[in-house]
């Protein structure tokens, strides 16, 4: 029995993936300050519905008006249609309630464990050995979040805070691995857009069916939630480009930068202080984001038995 390797990648369209990806979570840091306070404890369905509904008439407009086709291609449609609702619909709904059970720093750290489960599920799904420059990208990633988290804010959770974040964590390592598999040959801005109306059509049936109605609260209430579809519209679009160019384990890694984006951001606009913690985790962060950047496409590819 003998190992192959997979062929390496164009190492323009993969640093292009990455850019992306470090976009994504740029946008995605945005969403939580724009977010901050609007929920107040209530249920997160119906602030969701409304993110979600922004992004997706957003994109569907520019889909249209650049003429881009507004269904996926065939064979894609179904896949994408229950990541987007099952997938990453569940995941947006357990992160934000989970935040009704925990702090924000223990809801973030526990869902930053996704990018292991990611790995793993690609070592399992697809018989390969990551290379080894990527293991130590997630460690560094990781090990950068933690510090970021946790020396941030306190860690307080509560049993059902545990369980609704690591199944947030579960069901976004679903919803990337899945979409890094079904989309891959339905242009970014279409993907996005079924995306987005899949995640508010499952949050409206999560409000329906369990009664959570609670309208965001807050000074420029309306401003913020337009701002949060905004940022969720672009985020999506640089996601689903990144994947398809670098593939959900890297992905994983480089999204990673989003808690240190929203401590920096917290203090450019809600004057909230930078602690050494952020310094030294975000250092790592980006080690971690420069590893999984110049790592290639290279893979060791397990025999069959």
């Amino acid at each position: 029995m003998t190992s192959t390797t997979a062929p390496e990648m164009d190492p323009r369209r993969e640093l292009v993936g990455s850019l992306f990806g470090v976009l994504t979570g740029v946008l995605f840091s945005f969403v939580v300050i724009f977010g901050k306070g609007l929920l107040n404890g209530g249920p997160p369905f119906t602030l969701l519905v409304f993110r979600f509904g922004i992004a997706a008439s957003i994109l569907g407009v520019i889909t249209a008006a650049s003429g881009r086709p507004l269904l996926p291609e065939r064979g894609e449609r179904l896949g994408l249609a229950l990541v987007a609702t099952l997938g990453y619909g569940t995941e947006s709904a357990l992160y934000w309630a989970a935040l009704n059970h925990g702090s924000a720093a223990a809801v973030t750290l526990l869902f930053y464990t996704y990018p292991v489960w990611v790995m793993l599920v690609a070592i399992g799904l697809d018989r390969r050995v990551p290379a080894g420059v990527l293991v130590l990208a997630l460690a560094l990633a990781i090990g950068g979040s933690a510090i970021v988290v946790v020396g941030g804010s306190g860690v307080d959770i509560t049993r059902l805070g545990i369980v609704l974040s690591l199944t947030c964590a579960l069901a976004y390592t679903a919803y990337l691995t899945g979409a890094a598999r079904v989309v891959r040959r339905t242009n970014p801005l279409t993907t996005a857009t079924w995306l987005a109306a899949g995640v508010a059509l499952a949050n409206l049936t999560f409000a329906v069916v369990l009664r959570g109605w609670s309208m965001p609260e807050g000074s420029y209430a309306a401003l913020r939630v337009l701002g949060m579809g905004v940022s969720t519209a672009g985020a999506f679009v640089f996601l689903i480009a990144s994947l398809q160019r670098i593939g959900a384990v890297r992905n994983a890694i480089l999204g990673v930068i989003e808690p240190l984006m929203v401590a920096v951001l917290a203090a450019l606009f809600l004057d909230e202080p930078l602690t050494a913690s952020v310094a030294v985790g975000g250092a790592l962060i980006l080690v971690a984001g420069v590893i999984a950047t110049l790592a290639r496409g290279e893979r060791v590819v397990e025999p069959d038995l």
